[in-house]
């Protein structure tokens, strides 16, 4: 084994150590969003803080979902986008709460009418503090 860095063990660091790879898809937009766009899907990075959460019910399949509203790092100023972040198989997710500000990958598709990132790897984002 070898010294240097292969692509394959900078996957396996990242995987480990739970981080977004470097490697960053376009950050999701207006265009995304629409409902027209429903047969296209990409992988986009979505970054905002997280209002509103849901369990499904004890007696359906399993399922813990997030709305977010994605903001554009670009243009902070602009409203940001409704993005609905759903963890299949779960009942909770670690750190996900309300207010909580999170950088999220995924494969951005639609349900129904709503902009769906279906187990998106996450980070939580550190607020940060003024002195």
């Amino acid at each position: 084994m070898s010294d240097s860095c292969s692509p394959c063990t900078a996957s396996m660091a990242s995987v480990l150590t739970n981080t977004i790879p470097e490697v960053a898809p376009a950050h999701v937009g207006q265009a995304d969003l629409d409902a027209d766009r429903s047969a296209t899907r990409r992988k986009v990075r979505a970054t905002g803080a997280v209002v509103e959460v849901g369990i499904a019910p004890v007696h359906d399949t399993a399922e813990f979902s997030a709305l977010l509203i994605a903001q554009d790092p670009e243009c902070p100023s602009v409203e940001g986008k409704p993005v609905r972040l759903v963890w299949q198989g779960q009942r909770e997710v670690p750190g996900v709460a309300v207010g909580v500000y999170l950088d999220c990958v995924g494969l951005l598709c639609h349900r129904g009418p709503d902009a769906t990132i279906f187990n998106p790897r996450y980070e939580i984002v550190a607020k940060k503090v003024r002195r």
